[in-house]
């Protein structure tokens, strides 16, 4: 059943709509996981936060390499870059691998860049599903949002990630919300992988 969290790579965002408190879910490895119920959606939110030395820039070349992304993101089976309209703003598909007899899932991702500082960097990251053709071997996800957040200090960057949206299809609420801290955890161990 765990593959089922395949689709929480890169798929539960949410940014500043409803206000209730977050709740620690997992503490493991140096990273914290929190989640939080949402007005609008029976899905709860997450959010992850890890400090690791490296620098601001590696992280985002990472987060921006559409063409590696599977490489580390659980369960990702393709990845690529389908557009790079300037330096602060990518488009790029991932494939996720769901156990049969699930379908597996595409996302179409638009990611929108925003120097805040020297030291600060937001990424935004929004669905754009109908900026790249259906595949037919997938079932498309076609609603999420949210954001990662790295905050350079000396030689150690903070990286919070904050998502929520809707998998598509017929898998319960109360599954997906039982599950979620899975692949958001295992996401950010291989990125510290590739950081280090």
């Amino acid at each position: 059943m765990k593959i089922y969290i395949a689709i929480f790579s890169f798929l539960f965002f949410t940014p500043l709509f409803a206000q209730k408190e977050w709740s620690l879910k997992k503490d493991k490895d140096d990273i914290q996981i929190y989640t939080k119920s949402i007005d609008s959606s029976k899905i709860k939110a997450y959010k992850v936060e890890m400090v690791v030395e490296t620098s601001l820039d590696k992280v985002k070349s990472i987060i921006t390499d559409g063409d590696q992304l599977h490489v580390w993101n659980y369960k990702a089976i393709d990845s690529k870059l389908l557009k790079k309209t300037s330096e602060s703003e990518y488009l790029i598909w991932m494939a996720l691998d769901l156990p049969w007899p699930l379908r597996n899932r595409d996302v179409v991702i638009s990611l929108s860049l925003h120097r805040i500082s020297k030291d600060v960097l937001r990424i935004d990251i929004i669905a754009a599903s109908d900026q790249y053709e259906i595949q037919e071997d997938y079932l498309r996800i076609t609603t999420f949002e949210g954001y990662w957040l790295l905050e350079q200090k000396d030689t150690m960057v903070k990286i919070t990630h904050q998502m929520h949206g809707d998998p598509s299809g017929n898998l319960p609420s109360w599954f997906i919300n039982s599950t979620i801290a899975k692949a958001p955890y295992n996401n950010f161990v291989a990125l510290r992988e590739r950081l280090q």
